[in-house]
């Protein structure tokens, strides 16, 4: 049994035991990393990312099936269908890229969708042991380096303060001096103004270093400019 297993394994042919295998494999993997996506609700979840995992290992089985069913296929290259994938799948990502309120969202979807699809062609080309862990590290960076980054002091991580101010001229410099007190920085300002109910909306786009009360950040705002009739942060 074990050799039998072993020779799966380590079989560099492609039949039909390696097809399930790898499959099956790709299977697995993609669920993993599709879970942790689902677990935070991202638009890209379990059926993306298990689906994007499965294609490029199925791909790539089909790159490496290619020259040995065609042995007189001169110009026949394993490589190309591969190639195509990591250009394809980048469109792919770039769909989950959405730009809006002054900030950028989605990157590490995206990064996360070309690492899946890379995950996935390791499989095809039998690579276990690299596909496994690599799959291990991106769980790794997607949960444990979040974490990490919220407590570093040096590294701030960026969020979208909005205020709604009864007001067509908020005093910038106030609720910059307030925002500061509660360790947060302003990296930047976006106005949007309506004259015609004396209001307007302030996007500011900062960076918040260590761990932050984001009610006491609000209240604070709230008591101090009197104006501010509603505060909320995004990420």
């Amino acid at each position: 049994m074990a050799e039998w297993i072993d020779s799966i394994l380590t079989d560099t042919e492609i039949n039909a035991w390696t097809v399930i295998s790898r499959m099956t494999l790709s299977l697995v993997l993609g669920l993993v990393i599709g879970a942790e996506r689902e677990m935070r609700r991202r638009d890209a979840g379990m059926r993306t990312f298990t689906l994007i995992v499965m294609g490029s290992a199925i791909a790539m089985i089909l790159s490496i099936w290619i020259p040995q069913i065609y042995p007189n296929f001169l110009n026949g290259d394993p490589g190309r269908i591969a190639a195509q994938v990591i250009t394809g799948i980048g469109f792919l990502g770039a769909g989950a890229i959405v730009r809006g309120q002054g900030s950028i969202q989605g990157l590490t979807t995206a990064a996360s969708i070309w690492t899946a699809a890379v995950i996935g062609m390791a499989v095809g080309a039998g690579l276990y042991n690299g596909a496994i862990l690599a799959t291990a590290f991106t769980i790794f960076v997607l949960v444990g380096v979040e974490h990490l980054e919220k407590r570093l002091v040096l590294t701030g991580v960026n969020r979208i303060l909005i205020l709604g101010c009864s007001t067509t001229e908020p005093d910038i410099e106030q609720i910059k001096a307030v925002i500061e007190e509660n360790k947060i920085t302003a990296s930047s300002y976006t106005f949007s103004i309506d004259y015609e109910n004396n209001q307007s909306t302030l996007t500011i786009k900062v960076s918040i270093k260590g761990q932050v009360d984001q009610l006491k950040v609000s209240k604070a705002i709230h008591d101090k400019i009197p104006y501010v009739k509603s505060v909320n942060m995004v990420a």
